[in-house]
């Protein structure tokens, strides 16, 4: 099945359907009042919107009360210049973004997994409240998280090829444009185009079609992307004399500091999601991940570098450290905190370092052991970057954690274990556990409190 095909299937055209009936249908119905999500929106984001549209075309940029690069904001305000002053219009623009966003991660799951099992690996990332929340209210998180999947996919499922370069290029640099942050994936993605030169792909451990007769090409437009992203950052970096605009760096007037050092608990927390989300795949995959040795080591393996990454950090949560807000935040706080160690997040951490090494494992026994390495160094790279982020809010994890579980599970497609085959049904079974309990999250925090706010007035 060519890329063309796979992006008009009815899998991945059902799957964008069903997640804009879920945002932009509450949008348009009026139904979308609910103060306590949309405070970004309402305090930061159409505000400033507002405020670049009224300064068109040459708004100020060298502060202004958000705290990101200014892209969503710079196109939403070209939009409201072009079709009036319209909250709606501006929702359902994010709308589309979200949308974007799942159809993105449908097209690269579809790769190794075909179209209806990548829908069932897709739709946990489609039906989570932060995805969908973002998508409803005016935010920049599915627009660069989007743009930052474009990069990752093309690195870890494409063949490298100077279009596919100049395509993760384009969107390497507007990426860092909505989100600076966003030049996390950029050496792993390059590092990815050079895997087929021969110096470098005889030392590896690992042989994949998808390095065969690479040229240096891929790796020079690349770099003139991964140039563009850096110089993006440098230049707002230089404009604001910080990496945030100074309402948000320490003494400004923002709602929160976002440069105020680093946030150690990063890693225990972004791997106690990935272990509690992935619980039912985890549980469903259990024959192949116990019972395969080279599987079962990869997992324990994992085990143990979260084990270690749960105790070394100090993880205890609070406001003043940037550690709140969201059901895991929430939890820690009630729970034991032991030298400084949340015990949640080393459980979570452990749970979390096995979720990796199982499927880390799986994907090598599907024979996509360069997909799984590459899905690895992101995932570090991730790490590193949010850590310099002084808030660990857990709108900023709960996607790109979904993301990586469904590209994880579709990698695992075809998988040879000791334990038999690892077939698509097995697979869409385990996506599907893993959905059903973002779904109900959704329900809970999403809908319920929208319709009860809807008929309360």
């Amino acid at each position: 099945m060519t890329a063309r095909v796979r992006a008009a299937h009815p899998a991945g055209l059902l799957l964008v359907i069903a997640f804009l009936i879920a945002t932009l249908g509450p949008v348009l119905a009026g139904l979308d009042h609910h103060p306590a999500k949309s405070i970004d929106m309402d305090r930061n984001h159409v505000p400033v919107i507002r405020g670049f549209a009224a300064e068109w075309p040459t708004p100020d940029l060298t502060d202004y009360d958000s705290a990101t690069t200014p892209g969503m904001h710079l196109a939403l305000a070209g939009l409201t210049r072009l079709l009036g002053d319209s909250e709606t219009i501006l929702q359902a623009a994010t709308c589309t973004f979200g949308a974007a966003l799942v159809w993105i991660a449908w097209c690269f799951a579809a790769r190794p997994a075909g179209p209806w099992l990548a829908a069932a690996c897709t739709l946990p990332l489609a039906a989570s409240p932060y995805v969908l929340g973002n998508a409803i209210w005016v935010m920049t998180d599915d627009l660069a998280l989007a743009l930052a999947a474009i990069s990752m996919g093309v690195a870890i499922f494409a063949r490298p090829s100077t279009a596919a370069a100049a395509t993760s290029a384009v969107a390497m640099t507007l990426s860092v444009l909505v989100r600076q942050i966003n030049v996390w994936p950029t050496a792993v993605a390059w590092m990815a185009t050079v895997l087929g030169r021969p110096s470098i792909r005889r030392r590896l451990p690992f042989r994949d079609r998808l390095d065969e007769a690479t040229t240096t090409a891929p790796a020079i437009v690349l770099g003139l992307g991964v140039i563009g992203a850096f110089a993006v950052l440098a230049a707002f970096a230089v404009l604001w004399n910080g990496l945030v605009p100074p309402m948000f760096q320490p003494g400004g007037g923002g709602a929160a500091t976002h440069a105020g050092g680093l946030n150690v608990a990063v890693t225990p927390y972004t791997l106690s999601l990935l272990g509690v989300y992935a619980t039912p795949a985890l549980l469903v995959l259990l024959p192949y991940w116990r019972e395969d040795g080279a599987i079962r080591r990869c997992a324990i393996l994992g085990a143990t570098i979260g084990l270690a990454a749960g105790l070394l950090p100090d993880s205890a949560p609070g406001l003043e450290v940037g550690r709140n807000g969201g059901w895991l935040w929430t939890l820690a706080a009630g729970m034991p905190v032991v030298a400084g160690r949340s015990l949640p997040l080393v459980a979570g951490a452990t749970l979390g370092g096995l979720t990796a090494g199982a499927m880390l494992g799986l994907a090598r026994a599907a024979g996509r052991e360069r997909a799984a390495w590459l899905m690895l160094g992101f995932g570090v790279s991730f790490l590193a970057a949010y850590t310099a982020n002084a808030q660990a809010f857990q709108r900023y994890f709960d996607p790109p954690v979904l993301l990586a579980i469904g590209w994880g599970l579709a990698s695992a497609c075809s998988a040879r274990t000791e334990a038999g085959p690892v077939a698509a049904a097995r697979l869409a079974t385990a996506a599907l556990g893993v959905a059903a309990m973002q779904i109900v999250f959704a329900i809970a925090t999403l809908y319920l409190p929208l319709v009860r706010l809807a008929t309360a007035d």
